[in-house]
C-alpha cells in the first residue's frame, strides 16, 4: 500500500491545508483533503480553522493586487503559528503520512504606508 503523502499550504478562502499528493492519498481522501475527516484532535482542527480564517485577513478581498493591511509583526506571528501547527499535525498523522510543506510565508506589502495614505488613488 502506498504511503499518505499530502502538500501543506494555506489557500485564499478554501478553508483547507491538506492536498493528496500522490494517486493513493488522492484516491483515499479526495484532492484538497478536509482535515476534519481525519480524526484529529479537536483543538488541532480548530487551530487549522483558526490559522485558515486567520490568513483570510491579510488578503485585500477588496482588490487582491493591493496591498493587505497586515504589519510585519502579524505576519510574523501568523508564519511562527502555521510552523507549529504544521509540525503538530505531522506528530497527529504519524509515520503513515508524508506531509511536505510548501506555505508560502506572508511579508508586510511595502507600500503598505503608501497605499494606508491614499488608497483611492493607490498605483503600483
Amino acid at each position: 500500500m502506498q504511503p499518505n503523502r499530502a502538500r501543506f499550504f494555506f489557500d485564499w478562502g478554501s478553508g483547507l491545508c491538506l492536498w493528496a499528493a500522490n494517486d493513493a492519498t488522492r484516491g483515499r481522501y479526495g484532492y484538497p483533503i478536509d482535515h476534519h475527516d481525519l480524526g484529529l484532535p479537536a483543538d488541532l482542527v480548530d487551530e487549522i480553522d483558526r490559522l485558515e480564517a486567520w490568513r483570510n485577513t491579510a488578503l485585500n478581498w477588496n482588490y487582491p493586487p493591493d496591498p493587505g493591511p497586515w504589519r510585519e509583526s502579524e505576519c510574523e506571528a501568523f508564519n511562527a503559528a502555521v510552523v507549529a501547527t504544521f509540525d503538530e499535525l505531522q506528530e497527529a498523522l504519524g509515520p503513515q503520512w508524508e506531509l511536505i510543506y510548501e506555505n508560502d510565508e506572508l511579508y508586510e506589502d511595502l507600500d503598505l504606508d503608501r497605499y494606508l495614505a491614499d488608497p483611492a488613488g493607490f498605483r503600483r
